[in-house]
């Protein structure tokens, strides 16, 4: 059995560590603190307080994140994040690119009904943390999710966006429009959830393995931070 860690490290320093709402809707960034309020030098205990957006680091975007009557975090049923995981391996596509239905379908690899889809680019290893990581940024096509809900996968994850380019989308889907991020509606609209921003996806050296991303319980969010892993020689 062979565990491998596929989170990002939270941490204050980091840059560009969630979505660019500044540069796509106006609003200001949010920001990561991590704050001691006990130590074992005065208190013979350590604790910290710590403040992050739902969005940033490793995370997953839950109904409603986009959808006012979409379920929140606390309702989410836990068995959409942990199962059986199938791996696309997408490592060919270059910065500023679209994963394509046909990307998928030629890897030869189908889905099973309830497995979770898991799509690997290196784009989070390779640029996170900077301006390029957003600005280049790896997209998925809406004839890719297509693909990916007609074969019935409970979970989509990568280490790329899951939907548009955030600052590069088509003209027709940008912010202001009405179809913005398509993708987002049609798997959150059926419940299957987007686990976000892994990494160290080159570790998994399997087709099929256990995969888990398991949120914090936050009540009524959009999405949570996540701790995810995946599990060779199991299946």
């Amino acid at each position: 059995m062979n565990i491998i860690d596929l989170s990002l490290t939270i941490d204050e320093e980091t840059k560009f560590a969630g979505f660019p709402r500044s540069l796509v809707y106006g609003e200001p960034e949010s920001s990561t603190k991590i704050v001691e309020v006990a130590s074992l030098t005065k208190n013979k205990v350590q604790s910290h307080n710590f403040t992050m957006c739902t969005q940033h680091f490793t995370h997953y975007d839950a109904p409603a994140h986009f959808l006012e009557d979409g379920l929140k975090n606390d309702e989410v049923p836990i068995d959409s994040f942990v199962g059986k995981a199938v791996m696309f391996d997408m490592l060919h596509k270059e910065p500023g690119s679209y994963v394509t239905a046909e990307d998928l379908i030629k890897t030869g690899i189908v889905p099973n009904e309830g497995e979770i889809a898991v799509i690997r680019t290196g784009w989070t290893d390779e640029a996170w943390g900077t301006y390029r990581f957003w600005d280049e940024m790896i997209g998925l096509s809406t004839c890719a999710a297509e693909w990916l809900m007609k074969h019935n996968v409970k979970s989509v994850a990568g280490d790329f966006m899951l939907c548009d380019s955030p600052l590069h989308p088509p003209e027709d889907r940008k912010w202001e429009t009405d179809n913005w991020s398509p993708n987002h509606f049609m798997f959150l609209g059926k419940n299957v959830v987007m686990l976000e921003w892994l990494t160290n996806l080159k570790a998994i050296s399997e087709e099929r393995f256990l995969f888990g991303c398991v949120p914090i319980k936050l009540k009524g969010t959009d999405g949570a931070p996540c701790r995810a892993f995946a599990i060779e020689g199991l299946l």
